[in-house]
Parts: C-alpha cells; structure tokens; sequence
C-alpha cells in the first residue's frame, strides 16, 4: 500500500500572528511525513478562509518541493475556474520541473459559493468554465501552438514554456462530489478521482465502487491503487485520549464546514460559530456516530484492523491520513504521525 499525508493548514485562533505558525507548523509535518516515509503530501486551496489558509498552490508547494527531495506533493485540489488557464498551466509546469517530477495535480469546481461570489464568478457556470480550464491546460501541455475557443476562454496559437517535466504531463486528479455524474466525468477523461476526508465512509466508499463499475463497463482499467482514500486520523496508545482529544478539533472543522456552506458572498474570517449553533437549519451528526463513519481515531492496532478490511473489502491500496485539522496541537499531530508511520504503515508495505 501507498500512504499520503493531507495538511488542511487550518487557523483556529483568533490572533493573525497565529497564521505564521500555522505555515510553520505546516512545513514541519511536511518534512517529518518525508522522514517517516509517506508517499505523498497533498494541500489544499482556500480563499478567505479559516478552514484553511493556503489561497494559492503553487508558491507553497514550491517552497516545499525546496525543503523536500523523495515524498510527492499534491494539490487537493486546485480550484480551476479561479485560474487563468494559461498561466496555471504555465505555473503547475514549471512546479513539476522545480520538483524535478514529484507532482500530483489534483482539479475541481470548489463548493463555497461565497468563494465565487468573491471572485465575481457566476457558481452557475462552474461546471463548464472548469470543462475549459482543465481542456486548455491539458492542451497547452501536450500541443505545440495550441489553440482553444470556448464559451469562456480562448487561446491562440500559444506554445508553452517550460514544458513539464512528467510526461505526457504530471498525473491529473479529479475531485468527485457525491453524484455518480461528477465520476462519470473522471471517467471519460480517464483520470483518477479525489474524494474528500469529510464525506462518511459509505458514501466515499461508493463513490470508489462506482468509480471501478464505470471503468469495468468501458473497459478502462479503473487504476484504484492510484487514488488516495482519505480519512481524518488521530492516533494514541490509549484509545480514550485517542478518542476523545480530536472532539473539539473536528467539531469546529464540521461547523464551520457547514457555516461556509451558507454563504453567497463575503467571508468566514469573523464567524460566530455559538451564534450559527442556534441559527443553522439543521443539526449535525453527533462526535460519536462521525467516529464510526468519518474518523480514524483510535490505537495503532485498531487502526490496522481497519485500514485491512478497506484493503480486503474494497480493494482500497492507497490510505491518505488528514491528521492536522481546526485546534489540533502540533506536537500531538507530529506523535500521531510518527505512531502511523511506524506502527500502521509497515503492516501494509
């Protein structure tokens, strides 16, 4: 089996000083996931955010492949039709070359309508300004004086540079909702799926079967050992500690999940989740039932037995552990990660 680290880089204080250290804390886990020998990293993009703080991809996985040289840096994901397509495509190139090959370039719509509010960007059209984006840059990759017009975007005769050092070009992920349209979407363009960390098991787990059926029937290898399945993951030798530790962390993470999920336009800087918990127009799962269908938190043992019956039941060959989230102390972060690398992770190598 492969491993995968995912930093969500969340800032839960309310101090800005306090973003400083999010980044360095960030950088620190990246590197030690290199030492404990985790395939990859992958990060994520946020605007106006405290979910999480990275805006921008490409300079922070920069900054990282420099301070790194083995483990594969990913975006999970890039939202695309945030992007210029001729200069994300020319940016992602000239990371894959800095990272002398090492890149996973993962792609999506974005769900946070105030995020497309922000940027003036009508959520309508979502869908087909990222069918463009992502045409263009594939484009642009593997076609000399490539040209392109579209309903949003159009390109002329450009012939990139530098090229990427992968080829035909960095292996492309694409971020799946819930609806089987959105797999069926991975599927004809033969590109291996990113599900996220907060959808309960059973719906990510049937969005990896769905995934392989779709694939079965067109006859395309469905390449499932390609595809991290990620979990949020804590873990501790005692399984009160390791239970109970991460409530506050990922009740915050659930709520303001479903608080940004509310908004047109504006931010999530200055949210008042107590005031939202007596407003929102639904409750959420309890901690208890997300720690049967969301979360890994739990000794290393139990965490084996888990991660073999996904090996054995669903054919899952590639576990990607979201272990720093909301208030998640650094150094208990850094001991779970080390607990993973060295007890969980070479029962499945």
């Amino acid at each position: 089996m492969k491993f995968a680290l995912f930093i969500l880089a969340s800032w839960s204080d309310e101090e800005r000083s306090a973003q400083r250290r999010v980044y360095g804390e960030a950088l620190e886990q990246i590197q030690y996931a290199e030492e404990l020998g985790f395939d990859s990293v992958w990060i994520a993009e946020h605007h106006s955010s405290r979910y999480g703080i990275f805006p921008s991809l490409v300079p922070i996985l920069s900054f990282v492949a420099a301070r790194t040289s083995k483990i594969r840096i990913g975006t999970g994901v890039s939202v695309l039709p945030f992007h210029n397509p001729i200069f994300l495509a020319e940016e992602v190139a000239m990371l894959d070359v800095l990272s002398e090959g090492r890149l996973d370039f993962g792609v999506g719509r974005g769900s946070a309508d105030y995020e497309y509010g922000n940027f003036n960007i009508d959520f309508g059209s979502r869908d087909e300004r990222f069918q463009e984006v992502l045409d263009i840059i594939l484009g642009l990759w593997t076609t000399r004086r490539f040209s392109y017009q579209g309903e949003y975007y159009q390109v002329k005769d450009i012939t990139l540079a530098p090229s990427p050092l992968q080829q035909p070009h960095p292996p492309v992920f694409l971020a799946v909702s819930r609806t089987a349209a959105s797999v069926d979407v991975a599927v004809s363009r033969g590109l291996p799926i990113l599900t996220s960390f907060s959808t309960p098991e059973a719906d990510n787990l049937g969005l990896f079967s769905l995934y392989a059926e779709r694939c079965a029937a067109l006859g395309k290898p469905s390449n499932l050992d390609q595809m991290p399945y990620f979990r949020f993951v804590y873990l501790s030798e005692d399984q009160v500690e390791a239970r109970e530790y991460p409530r506050e962390a990922l009740t915050w993470v659930r709520d303001l999940g479903g608080y940004r999920r509310t908004l047109t336009h504006g931010e999530e800087i200055d949210v008042d989740l107590d005031r939202w918990h007596r407003s929102r127009p639904t409750e959420p799962p309890s901690y208890e039932s997300e720690l049967e269908t969301t979360a890994y938190f739990d000794t290393p043992d139990n965490c084996i037995r888990r991660i073999a019956n996904l090996k054995k039941d669903h054919n899952i060959d590639y576990f990607g552990a979201s272990m720093s989230f909301g208030s998640m102390n650094h150094d208990k972060v850094m001991r779970s990660m080390e607990l993973f690398a060295k007890k969980v992770m070479p029962k499945f190598r």
